[in-house]
């Protein structure tokens, strides 16, 4: 049995340093497609497989027991069937090859092996593969390995468990185990690194990393392509003096030895700087050092940004703001000259001219708190707060000597802006300025903005939500049903064979037939709490509150009826035009517990239903607590 186990072990050995080997393989294969990563997967496993039959325990003629089963299951499990064939055809080949009496059960269970691993993959669907999955296959791979053992043995029965199947099938359900758990950490870390990868290289900014002596170690395609590479991976090795002027470089790299000398990092510094084309831009850069892990500078990053539009726009605000402010000081603005006391002192035409009802009251001599009461009494200003207006009229004149700036707005729709400035004597000179074209620009401005923020809200080809505004709108409508108690219904709308649509007429007339499907779907939804919304490609969605399960079962088919009547020619389907499949989710009142993503979630299951069952229908689904049924 020790040789056994032995033996056995140094089979798991061989399986890690395989899976361990794909780990760190499979980061360095960024780039490539699905299909061929299936297939090195698949390669890589089926190699693995031949190494363990090559380290395998003999226990009877012809008769091997090692630990290929778990590569095999797991090619299946975690590569789907080009990669499960892939590792099945080695393994095959070399078990044909070894020969023997136990050729044909050998071949049978390999066989038997690739298949447990892509039931598994079947069985697991689009959900996220866990560890559990992973020994749970390798349970049923030693389960068929052992019943292949005990078909094939000519000894005894008890024997055979306790020698060999015993510590095979413990053996293949951890390494089974701890091989899922090295491929799903290998996936996660890929993505991420393939996330930041992407990240850096499509960031519309200027993003890189150098080393220590100045050197490129990495940079985004926006760097690479401003200085004339066609790849980032050309610019790697390279310096400043490869790129720019001597002068320029220089001074860069001045600037770096100083940051990575662990003084401050250079943060939203601005330069401006001449391309190649004679057209000045400015760019604001910021550089940081990096540290390892013991704390030492290996390097530093960057980012720089084009900021010529900002600067300008700032320019040209600094200088707008200078010719205002030298206008309004030269202008014959309202001008008032008030004493310690309150009393008017002073004031031109123009002062009198701004206020209509109180004007001819505001001669020298005449006191604020007068005047203000005048204010209140005429409703000259109608800013003036109608409860308590004394309590108004002490504030002012009590601030008078205060420096100050406000703006009010009269009766007739007019804004001025006061500015108070107390005079070193004890007295108060008070400037008018009508700034009503300003207030209004303003008001404008932020009316625009308004707009503004709605278009970003808004999927530009078919005038529904986009998908942001859809996942606001959810959240939102999900948290509020919730607290009403009223129901809650969700539409999951995809268009059938739309890829076909698009390859055969052609993506205007792709663009066409979404317009028409969003325009039939907002003619299906018509109270004004109903939400439509585009939720990519060619998936539409509609969030409909206070809606229970049968409503919403109505309003999806009288959409679904409304577009296939509208008969969109569509030769490359049976039906002969345009039709699509709903799926919908609905919250009963009585289920409190919501989530937006079990809702969407559940919607997208009865949408796979209703276009398994054959498409241009609609399925429902009701959520119970945590259970859910056919609406």
């Amino acid at each position: 049995m020790t040789s056994t186990w032995q033996i056995l072990i140094g089979n798991v050995a061989v399986v890690m340093l395989v899976v361990f080997g794909w780990g760190y393989a499979r980061s360095r294969l960024f780039g490539l497609s699905g299909a061929m990563r299936g297939a090195l997967f698949g390669a890589t496993m089926g190699v693995g497989a031949i190494a363990t039959m090559a380290m395998s325990v003999e226990f009877e003629p012809g008769m091997y027991v090692d630990m290929r089963a778990t590569l095999l299951v797991v090619a299946g499990l975690f590569g789907g069937p080009l990669a499960a064939v892939i590792s099945g055809l080695l393994a095959l080949g070399w078990r044909i090859g070894m020969g023997g009496a136990g050729m044909v059960p050998g071949i049978v269970v390999i066989t038997l092996f690739v298949l447990v691993g892509l039931v598994g993959r079947l069985l697991i669907g689009r959900r996220r593969t866990k560890v559990w999955h992973c020994l749970v296959a390798g349970g049923v791979a030693a389960l068929v390995w052992i019943g292949a053992l005990v078909a094939v043995s000519q000894g005894p029965i008890v024997p055979l468990l306790l020698n060999i199947s015993v510590p095979q099938m413990l053996l293949n359900v951890v390494a089974t185990g701890l091989a899922g758990m090295v491929v799903l950490e290998a996936r996660r870390r890929s993505a991420e690194r393939d996330l930041l990868a992407a990240a850096l290289a499509q960031s519309p900014d200027f993003n890189y990393i150098k080393d220590r002596h100045g050197r490129f170690a990495a940079v985004n395609n926006t760097v690479a392509e401003f200085n004339g590479f066609t790849r980032p991976a050309e610019m790697v090795g390279k310096t400043d003096f490869d790129l720019t002027t001597p002068e320029r470089a220089s001074m860069l790299s001045a600037h770096e030895r100083e940051i990575l000398s662990g003084e401050k990092p250079r943060v939203d510094f601005e330069e401006l700087f001449v391309d190649k084309s004679g057209r000045e831009r400015w760019f604001s850069t910021s550089k940081v050092p990096l540290h390892n892990a013991a704390g030492q500078i290996i390097g530093l990053a960057g980012v720089t940004r084009d900021v010529t539009v900002d600067k300008t726009l700032r320019q040209e605000l600094v200088e707008s703001r200078d010719t205002l402010s030298y206008a309004l000081a030269e202008m014959s603005d309202g001008l008032a000259m008030f004493d310690a006391e309150g009393r008017l002192v002073f004031c031109n035409e123009q002062y009198r001219a701004c206020f209509p009802h109180t004007g001819r009251l505001r001669q020298p001599g005449a006191y604020l708190r007068d005047i203000l009461q005048a204010v209140v009494e005429t409703g000259e200003q109608i800013t003036v707060p109608r409860h308590n207006p004394e309590a108004w009229i002490d504030a002012i004149v009590a601030n008078l000597a205060v420096e100050s700036e406000e703006e009010i707005n009269l009766f007739d729709g007019r804004w001025l802006q006061l500015r108070t400035r107390p005079t070193s004597s004890g007295s108060t000179m008070v400037v008018i300025a009508d700034v009503t074209r300003m207030k209004l620009a303003e008001l404008a401005l932020h009316t625009t903005t308004n707009q503004l923020k709605e278009l970003v809200r808004t999927d530009s080809l078919t005038d529904l939500l986009n998908r942001r505004a859809f996942d606001e709108a959810i959240e939102t409508e999900t948290r509020r049903s919730a607290r009403a108690g009223t129901a809650l219904s969700l539409l999951l709308v995809d268009v059938d064979h739309f890829k076909a649509f698009n390859d055969r007429y052609g993506h205007p007339a792709g663009d066409e037939c979404l317009r028409l499907v969003s325009q039939h779907l907002k003619a299906s939804i018509r109270r004004p709490t109903d939400l439509a919304a585009r939720y990519g490609g060619e998936e539409f969605t509609a969030i409909l509150p206070d809606t229970d399960a049968e409503s919403a079962q109505q309003i999806a088919e009288a959409f679904r009826r409304a577009l296939a009547e509208s008969r969109l020619p569509h030769e490359s389907i049976e039906r002969g035009y345009v039709t699509a499949s709903v799926g919908v989710a609905t919250y009963p009142p009585e289920n409190l517990h919501r989530d937006p993503l079990e809702l969407v979630r559940t919607a997208d299951e009865a949408l796979y239903r209703a276009k398994a069952a054959g498409r241009d229908r609609v399925v429902g689904t009701r959520i119970i607590g945590k259970d859910r049924t056919a609406a």
